[in-house]
This record gives C-alpha cells, sequence and structure tokens, in this order.
C-alpha cells in the first residue's frame, strides 16, 4: 500500500466545507436546478423549444437518479442504448405493419422485451417502456424520432458532465469521517470494557451505532472505488485513491468489533462468571490493544497534520504474548480469547499499513 495518503495535509476550512456540501441533499437540488436551467435554457434560446423539454428532463434524469459519477454513467449508457435501439426497432415495426396499428401494438413489447432478455445488462426495462410506448405516437413522425433521440443522447450527456463538474460528491471525504466516527465509537466502548463500565444495555446501543456506521463506510469505500474507475477522475477523488485499502480494513475492523460487543452483550452473565484472574488479564491485554487502536486512530485521522508513527504499534510479537498470557481452559474463555486475537490481528495489520515508510526506510 502506497505511503502517499499519510503524508496528505489537513483539508482548509473551504474544502472541507465544500466536500460536506458536495454530499448534502442541498448539493443535489442546485445541480438540479443547475441543470434544468441550463438544459432548458441553451436550445430554448436557440429556437429549439420542443427539443429544450426532452433536453431538460434527460440532464435531470441523470442528475436525480445518478447519485455518484459512476452512477451517472452507468445510468447514461443504459438509458442512451436503451433509445438508441428501441425507438428505431419500434418504428420500423410500426411502419412495417401500417395500417394495422393494433398488430404493432400487439407485437411491439414482445420485440422490445426480446431486445431486453438478450442484453439485460445493457438494455435498462425502467428506461426502455418509456420509449416503447412513445414510439406508438412518433412512428409515422421521422422529426419527432430525430429530436428524441438527440436530446437523449445530448441531455444525458449534458447531465453526466454536470456531475462530474459541479459539486462532485466527495465519497472519500465521507469515508474519512466514518472512518473516524467508527474510531471514536469503538475505542470508546472498548475502553469502559476494558475497565469494568459497562452495562448489556449500552453494549447493544453501540453495537448497533458501530454496525451503521461500518456499514456506511463499506458503502463510502464502494462507491470511491466506482468513481476512481471512471476514464477521467476528479482531484477530490484522487486524493483518497490509496486509502481504500484503509477504509476496507477499518470496515473489517468495526465488523470484528460489533460482533465482540455483541457476544458481549449475549453472554455478559458468563463473562462475568469467569475467573478473577484470568478475566483481569484479559481486561488488562484488551486496554492494551484500546491503546493501540487510539494511536491508529489518530494516525488514520486527517483533520490534524500528525507526524508518521516512529514504530510500530502493535508488533505480531507482542500480540502473541497478550494471547499467550490467556490460556482458555472453557468454552466462553475460548469466545473471548476469540475475539481479543482478531481484534488484535486486525490492529496489528493496520498498524504495517499506517508505519509502512519505516520498511521503506530500512529497504
Amino acid at each position: 500500500m502506497a505511503t502517499a495518503p499519510y503524508a496528505q495535509k489537513p483539508l482548509t476550512p473551504y474544502r472541507r466545507a465544500l466536500a460536506r456540501f458536495s454530499l448534502s441533499e442541498m448539493a443535489k437540488y442546485a445541480k438540479l436546478t443547475l441543470g434544468m436551467w441550463l438544459a432548458f435554457g441553451i436550445p430554448y434560446s436557440l429556437g429549439y423549444p420542443d427539443a429544450a423539454v426532452a433536453l431538460a428532463g434527460s440532464t435531470m434524469l441523470t442528475l436525480a437518479l445518478g447519485s455518484s459519477i459512476s452512477a451517472a454513467r452507468g445510468y447514461f449508457h443504459k438509458r442512451v442504448m436503451s433509445n438508441l435501439v428501441a425507438m428505431p426497432v419500434g418504428t420500423l415495426l410500426i411502419w412495417l405493419t401500417a395500417p394495422h396499428l393494433w398488430l404493432g401494438v400487439i407485437l411491439l413489447p414482445l420485440v422490445i422485451f426480446a431486445i431486453v432478455r438478450i442484453k439485460p445488462s445493457v438494455f435498462q426495462m425502467t428506461s426502455i417502456t418509456v420509449p416503447m410506448t412513445l414510439v406508438l405516437y412518433t412512428g409515422e413522425h421521422i422529426s419527432l424520432l430525430e429530436q428524441r433521440l438527440v436530446a437523449v443522447v445530448l441531455g444525458m450527456r449534458f447531465g453526466f458532465i454536470l456531475q462530474q463538474l459541479v459539486f462532485p460528491p466527495d465519497h472519500g471525504f465521507w469515508a474519512n469521517t466514518l472512518l473516524n466516527d467508527g474510531n471514536d465509537q469503538a475505542s470508546a466502548t472498548l475502553a469502559d470494557v476494558a475497565s469494568g463500565a459497562t452495562d448489556p444495555a449500552s453494549l447493544k446501543k453501540a453495537a448497533a451505532t458501530l454496525r451503521q456506521t461500518s456499514g456506511n463506510l463499506k458503502q463510502a469505500h464502494d462507491l470511491l472505488k466506482s468513481d476512481l474507475e471512471q476514464s477521467w477522475v476528479s482531484a477530490h477523488l484522487e486524493r483518497n485513491r490509496d486509502r481504500l485499502p484503509l477504509f476496507l480494513c477499518y470496515h473489517e475492523l468495526f465488523d470484528s468489533i460489533v460482533g465482540f460487543l455483541e457476544t458481549l452483550d449475549g453472554f455478559n452473565a458468563q463473562f462475568t462468571a469467569l475467573e478473577a484472574q484470568w478475566k483481569h488479564t484479559y481486561q488488562h491485554s484488551l486496554a492494551r490493544l484500546v491503546e493501540v487502536h487510539r494511536q491508529l486512530a489518530a494516525q488514520a485521522d486527517l483533520r490534524t497534520d500528525s507526524p508518521r508513527l516512529p514504530t510500530t504499534p502493535l508488533a505480531l510479537a507482542e500480540l502473541h504474548a497478550l494471547v499467550d498470557a490467556l490460556p482458555a481452559q472453557g468454552v466462553y474463555m475460548s469466545v473471548y480469547l476469540g475475539h481479543l486475537s482478531g481484534y488484535g490481528i486486525l490492529l496489528n495489520r493496520l498498524s504495517d499499513m499506517h508505519t509502512e515508510h519505516l520498511r521503506a526506510l530500512s529497504n
């Protein structure tokens, strides 16, 4: 994993505000408004009022249904292909069955659905049903067909360009925010567990909150990854490209902690009944891992300009020592030791990610 993201400077207040705004509902409204004004206003001012309506509609659809750059691109391809194929094929069918319109109406859905069945990844049913019905109106008017096809292609392309240039959603910023939130939630809860200051009700609530944060982090990771696979990528996406493995590893860490907390919630009485000395050693080891977790969380937090770690926070040898100090003599000891080991293994992996610069120097 590259070390570039760990040298990244904190965002300026302006960039942070812009990134936060790009993920808001208000940014979507602003893009939809701008899309309608421009997509309608440009052809209308050039003397094409009929085309202006269709162009604005296609632009709005791209912006409304494409919540990210990759989603807008995917919808653009499917809708354009649906119209470029469905309308000419449907028009040809209407011409061939004229003047028997009823015969064309019977055959039209069968032909169009066969096209969808052949290539469902390209032809989207929700997009193809609209041109299928419009063919009945435009079949005898070639000018309307041409206008529709031009408006769809240009309008969808225009909406896709707006999605890329006007407040493109910064999923990397969202992922970083969720990463910070998840680290705060997880380390605080596990610190309470290590000190014995928890109750089943708080564990259940903490597990539910962290599960939602972890799921959102995975979603942000996937959206960022999809956007980065586009041929043209915005600079705000590039700055978090190297953090993709980090986001995924923290998602795995949070999921592991959720499982840990759910076990503590479901088998709290069994944990309380464990041998006192073993439980004391266990909590001491957990406290050490929480300390490591907080070191890593501070390093992963891009809100502050933190110096790079001088040493690995959790070496594999130390983790082995923590686990070996807890011989499991029963089922519940084994279960809790397994959770501790899993937590430590993921922290060790994150330690390696955050200290790649040390291995680079040694080489």
